[in-house]
């Protein structure tokens, strides 16, 4: 019997420039902001990545916060 873990789908392709831009914005910790589709942003600095989700800490003394990738309307670079 197969477990949950077991049955994944495609993996995160890592060849593509947006997810390597997204990978360098998390290893040089920048902060960015978020336009999303609702019209809100957010800012904070992206601790990882996967197919779905973008995990953004917006401050030291609150939870991360989970983004629907196909929420987000905008990513920038806040320098």
């Amino acid at each position: 019997m197969q477990s949950f873990f077991e049955n994944r789908g495609t993996k995160l392709d890592t060849t593509l420039p947006s997810v390597r831009h997204i990978q360098e914005l998390i290893r040089t910790r920048t902060v960015v902001s978020l336009s999303l589709m609702s019209g809100q942003e957010v800012e904070g600095v992206i601790k990882w990545q996967d197919m779905h989700f973008l995990a953004l800490r917006q401050s030291a003394n609150q939870p991360l916060v989970m983004v629907n990738r196909e929420a987000i309307t905008l990513l920038r670079a806040l320098i």
